[in-house]
């Protein structure tokens, strides 16, 4: 019971600090292109950095045996899985984590890509049941698979985490009219504090409960329905729903939920098609980018590793095609405090709603 509560505890931390911090790898790699910085990107890894210190804390001092990362084999197919989820996300104008933080402040276009996502892990069973080649396999925790270099390399990230905790608790004392509990409800996180608070969150998540992400779950859940694959654990979709109710908290504390809804039907399109080639991707990968950024990365499993530039690449080049279509883009001029109460969205397809 008591671990339960800290992994709902866990979720729902992910997904207020991911709200409030508006974390979205396509929003990353937009800030790249449009300012030349990676303020986004760097936080994003930072948080995998927590997330790899807390695991080894687990492994090495408390002796925590992680579960394994399921990846898929032969790599290429995780390679196409993360350039057809980066497509797909830049398409639907944004990634998992960002999909569900826009619904949670009230943007209905997000069903019509979570509708799509599940259709294109439905369109996947024709590959996946055909071929006879590709395969999901368990990789082993980094910390297990090397026994001689875990010391080493948990003093590096132990090292890195109190260096960082320093600066992190600079940032958190209060000062004159700032009390702790008023930096908590932040309108917007600093973005060293949102990877902080998710690092260690879903390092806890990943060593007791797997791969819990919920483009893992929505794969695993339409798999199970229509090629009766293993059912996803009916306590990973609890997890979900935290996840989602962390968003909808910090959405409705802020006041940024707001019920639109595209007037174009185009752009329903374009959302459920972006979302019809994430939910292909994924089911190649396997997982989402929240899958990999909260489990693939830190265990360096090359398939993860390849999936993840895979995606980054996949959304750059589609936010190329639309620079060179002269589709109007919003500047991220994000910095170390956060970008912004309400950060311009990406528009779906590049057409606005």
């Amino acid at each position: 019971m008591l671990l339960n509560a800290i992994a709902l505890l866990c979720v729902v931390l992910i997904g207020f600090a991911a709200h409030r911090a508006s974390l979205c790898n396509v929003r990353a790699v937009a800030e790249v292109m449009s300012t030349g910085r990676a303020h986004m990107l760097w936080s994003l890894m930072q948080s995998v950095l927590w997330m790899a210190a807390l695991t080894g804390l687990l492994v090495l001092v408390f002796g925590v045996t992680p579960r394994p990362t399921i990846t898929r084999t032969p790599i290429e197919w995780a390679v196409l899985g993360g350039a057809l989820f980066g497509i797909g996300a830049t398409v639907n104008g944004g990634c998992s984590l960002s999909t569900l933080h826009r619904l949670a402040d009230g943007e209905l276009g997000m069903l019509a890509t979570l509708a799509g996502f599940v259709a294109g892990v439905w369109a996947s069973l024709g590959v996946l049941s055909e071929s006879t080649v590709m395969r999901l396999v368990p990789a082993l925790s980094p910390w297990l698979r090397w026994p001689d270099l875990a010391p080493w390399i948990g003093g590096l990230l132990f090292g890195w985490a109190i260096w960082q905790l320093r600066g992190l608790w600079r940032l958190a004392r209060p000062s004159a009219g700032a009390n702790l509990l008023k930096r908590a409800l932040a309108p917007n996180y600093h973005l060293a504090v949102a990877a902080a608070l998710m690092g260690v969150a879903a390092g806890l998540l990943y060593a007791t409960q797997g791969a819990w992400s919920y483009s893992n779950f929505l794969r695993s859940e339409v798999l199970h329905r229509a090629a009766h694959a293993t059912a996803p654990s009916a306590w990973h979709g609890i997890l979900v729903l935290g996840l989602l109710a962390g968003m909808l908290v910090s959405a409705l504390e802020r006041g940024s939920l707001a019920w639109r809804r595209p007037r174009r039907l185009a752009v329903w399109a374009c959302h459920a098609g972006g979302g019809a080639l994430m939910g292909l991707g994924a089911a190649f990968v396997p997982g989402g980018n929240d899958t990999l950024l909260l489990g693939g990365l830190p265990t360096l499993a090359p398939a993860a590793l390849a999936a993840y530039v895979a995606m980054l690449m996949g959304i750059a080049s589609m936010l190329w095609l639309m620079r060179l279509a002269r589709v109007p883009m919003p500047v991220f001029a994000c910095s170390p405090e956060g970008c912004g109460d309400r950060p311009a969205a990406l528009p779906s397809c590049g057409v606005s709603s």
